[in-house]
């Protein structure tokens, strides 16, 4: 059969059948439309904040136990019956500045840095005055440090003996820095003598007395001369030394002149 023989294509329509019922949607409550930010709000909030409820009052945090550093004049059991009292005190809590304030009690302590570290533990970081001095205050002696303060009395279980001898009983009062300004003064102008000087007497304006295990007699000095004076004075030693068997001092604070006391007078 050709092509224009076949019967033409009939369009079918399907019937259109309507729902039996419509569909319903269900629309959201207004309560957790409205409740949904409050929670997801609660939810961001009040978990850091019972996160750090929990911190500041769980007993994991209490303070345990105390590690000291750095500490050669002061004793570790002294800091740790000074930091006693916070013991079992929460570590996010502890007051920083009462427990500095305790440690800085002791007079070697110059600073100290206080570390927290989680669960427990407290590290303390002593910064210690140094000794550069012993100072003879009326029947004992007493540390110096490079500022001309005191210390603590002298301890040789605790401290250096070997230490410079600073005097003031002549000119009580008077600042005790001058007389480090004095030792630095003679290593710049006598290193081999400033090795062995053992003590300085400070006099007051300026002037000190030096005693030298170079020399057999202390000298008496005005801050700010050394220089040529001791200059001098080495030229004139052999002179004295043949003139002289002992002197009891030697007078290098007037310019231009030497004044000394024989012990005795050598014929």
């Amino acid at each position: 059969m050709s092509a224009r023989e076949l019967p033409p294509l009939e369009a079918k329509v399907l019937p259109f059948r309507r729902p039996a019922a419509a569909v319903k949607v269900r629309r959201p409550s207004a309560w957790l439309v409205l409740g949904r930010p409050f929670v997801q709000a609660l939810t961001l909030v009040g978990a850091p904040l019972a996160l750090g409820l929990w911190l500041l009052t769980s007993p994991t945090f209490g303070l345990e136990s105390v590690e000291v550093a750095g500490a050669r004049y002061v004793e570790p059991a002294w800091v740790e019956a000074a930091l006693a009292p916070h013991l079992g005190e929460n570590l996010f809590r502890l007051p920083l500045d009462r427990l500095e304030a305790a440690v800085t009690a002791n007079p070697w302590v110059e600073r100290v840095t206080l570390d927290k570290r989680l669960p427990d533990r407290l590290r303390v970081d002593l910064a210690e005055r140094e000794p550069a001095a012993l100072l003879r205050d009326a029947a004992r002696l007493v540390y110096l440090d490079r500022a001309g303060r005191p210390i603590a009395p002298f301890d040789p279980a605790r401290g250096p003996g070997d230490l410079l001898l600073v005097n003031a009983a002549r000119a009580p009062g008077e600042p005790l820095a001058g007389a480090f300004e004095i030792e630095r003064e003679l290593a710049r102008v006598a290193p081999d003598w400033a090795g062995t000087l053992s003590e300085v007497e400070v006099l007051g304006d300026g002037d000190f007395r030096l005693h030298l295990g170079a020399l057999d007699f202390p000298l008496l000095v005005r801050a700010g001369t050394l220089g040529a004076r001791l200059a001098e004075l080495r030229r004139l030693l052999p002179e004295l030394e043949d003139r002289y068997g002992r002197l009891a001092f030697v007078d290098l604070r007037f310019e231009r002149r030497i004044l000394l006391q024989p012990d005795r007078v050598r014929t």
